[in-house]
């Protein structure tokens, strides 16, 4: 069936597969089924509300709220919420069902826990088992690493998201790669810089899509390959005098590479998608996965939809930056959670609905910051059998038609067009309102990948966060030698701004230690363009209906069909390149 979003006015189509799946997680409690009803907005609006719960890369000094140490978090002090450090919060110092409550029939589930939410303190930063590593946010086993954001077990990492990786700068999703720079979508590169969707290659220099290839420059959709320049054969003599003759340190080379690049990755078939070892797939970049749709950056995972930056999943639906889940629904971040239903930020959690920040529990309802509990409802302790008497009505009051939420802790509505406060409406199957974030709209996930300027969000009901002016830099602008071998140690007390934005930022040792290393020259733009620059060379996540260009086998794509690439089926696509 199809259905209207009732936030963007698209129509989406709700399959029959789908309504299973929904109808598979629905919880139950004496023998009677509570069943999720089909999603009321489209997956790409699903995926945005989850989104603006989400802020990566904005982080603040501010004091912990018990201890009153000085500390980073990614929670402005303006949000008013308490935040504790990360080993006290670990700590059995305090324990969040103190703030536990009664449910209110009176009032709407949302505001409740809205109102919860505000009162139990929370992470200062989402970091785990991590060393020197104090200026990243949503990682896990780093160390001496600065600025990665959603990143687990690397070391050695500056600026971007690697994974299982050792010494790369500047990457969005790279996977056990190994002195890499400005690389994107890449998996096990070792000495490559400026490259984008490749996979198992070492010493690259501005390729796209290449697989098991070495010692290439400017190449596209290559396989197996060494030596070659622009897709052209070279004896590794010719390769390594052409190589020896290139300054990455001159902008010229640059703007030499890419336009060539650009103009062979238009000459060179696409694939209609990313992906190897898959059966019955849809989306982009899909790995080692079996009946998966419309998902991305989808890795080891089977029967799930809607998914994107996600590992290990199996029966999921609308799932985001998370692993090693079962049976979940509209959730996102952090692992190894089953039967989770609209919940957020749990690790170890099972048979949940509508948490956030809970670790190693199961049975909860509407709760926040718990370790160790069942059977809670808002944070309140009950038996096994008063859990399962008043959940159910709990959720026959969500099926209920309720107000939109209110604004902050006050009973003035919200403007309309805030993802899901809508209208007048159930609270059972949707996901927290935006409003109930933390954060405002542009400190987010959502405005990286849902763009908005400030008079839309404003006008849809966002929060929106105005760049701070007060501490711009008054001296002298440093000026940054073009080579690499011309910048001295006090690049790194000096402040340096972004050509793009004057934007402030700095070059720590480290990194300058990895530029002289590679032999690559200063970056001239700040981190926030830098990032921004990668996201652009991503295709949508969206997928298009067109037809194979050699075949005409319809496929689905996230090739928009007015692009000029030229785009083959897989079947083509390997008869092409192979």
């Amino acid at each position: 069936m199809f259905q209207t979003c009732k936030n963007c006015g698209e129509s989406f189509e709700i399959t029959d597969v789908d309504l299973k799946f929904y109808d598979k997680i629905s919880p139950v409690f004496n023998d009677k089924k509570y069943q999720i009803p089909a999603p009321t907005l489209c997956p790409s609006c699903r995926r945005q509300r989850r989104f603006t719960f989400r802020n990566e890369r904005n982080l603040y000094y501010r004091k912990c709220s018990k201890t009153g140490k000085q500390l980073i978090s990614n929670l402005n002090q303006d949000t008013g919420i308490k935040i504790y450090e990360n080993e006290f919060w670990w700590s059995d110092k305090w324990d969040a069902s103190e703030y536990g409550r009664e449910f209110n029939f009176n009032e709407s589930f949302f505001n409740q826990f809205k109102k919860l939410y505000q009162d139990v303190p929370q992470l200062a930063l989402s970091v785990w088992f991590s060393e020197n590593s104090n200026f990243c946010n949503y990682a896990g086993n780093v160390k001496n690493s600065y600025l990665i954001f959603g990143s687990v077990y690397s070391e050695d990492c500056f600026y971007g998201s690697p994974y299982y990786s050792k010494n790369c700068v500047d990457t969005l999703l790279v996977r056990e790669c190994e002195f890499c720079y400005e690389c994107t979508d890449c998996r096990k590169l070792y000495q490559s810089f400026y490259c984008q969707d490749c996979t198992n290659c070492n010493n690259l220099i501005y390729c796209y899509d290449l697989q098991s290839c070495s010692d290439c420059i400017g190449c596209v959709g290559l396989r197996n390959k060494k030596n070659c320049i622009f897709n052209q054969q070279f004896s590794k003599e010719e390769f390594q005098k052409m190589k020896n003759e290139l300054n990455l340190c001159i902008k010229k080379s640059h703007e030499i590479i890419k336009e060539k690049l650009n103009e062979l990755k238009l000459r060179v078939p696409h694939k209609y998608m990313q992906s190897n070892q898959v059966e019955n797939v849809s989306g982009n970049y899909v790995y080692e996965s079996k009946n998966i749709k419309d998902s991305y950056y989808t890795d080891k995972s089977q029967d799930c939809a809607y998914c994107t930056q996600v590992v290990n999943l199996k029966d999921c639906y609308d799932n985001n930056y998370t692993e090693e889940n079962e049976l979940c629904c509209e959730y996102i971040s952090s692992y190894q959670n089953s039967r989770l239903l609209f919940t957020k930020f749990c690790n170890r959690v099972h048979e949940a609905m509508y948490c956030d920040s809970c670790y190693s529990s199961k049975n909860l309802f509407g709760c926040v910051g718990l370790k160790n509990k069942q059977y809670c409802i808002l944070n309140k302790q009950y038996s096994k059998e008063e859990y399962e008497k008043l959940v159910p009505k709990i959720i026959e009051s969500m099926q209920s038609p309720h107000p939109p939420l209110s604004r902050g802790r006050s009973d003035s509505p919200l403007d309309k067009g805030d993802l899901g406060d809508l209208s007048l409406q159930s609270e059972w199957g949707e996901f927290f309102p935006s409003s109930i974030s933390p954060f405002c709209y542009n400190e987010t996930v959502a405005q990286e990948y849902f763009p908005l300027t400030k008079e839309q969000a404003l006008s849809k009901g966002y929060k929106w966060k105005d760049e701070d002016l007060s501490s711009q830099h008054q001296g002298p602008e440093y000026q940054i030698p073009e080579d690499i071998k011309d910048v001295k140690d006090e690049i790194c007390d000096s402040i340096l701004k972004c050509e793009a934005t004057s934007k402030l930022y700095k070059i720590i040792p480290q990194e300058l230690k990895f530029y002289r290393q590679m032999n690559l020259p200063i970056p001239k733009k700040c981190p926030d363009i830098r990032h921004q620059k990668r996201l652009a060379l991503r295709n949508p996540r969206k997928l298009f209906d067109r037809n194979c260009m050699k075949c005409g086998e319809k496929i689905k794509t996230t090739y928009a069909p007015d692009r000029p690439e030229i785009v083959y089926c897989e079947k083509c696509y390997l008869e092409n390149v192979y």
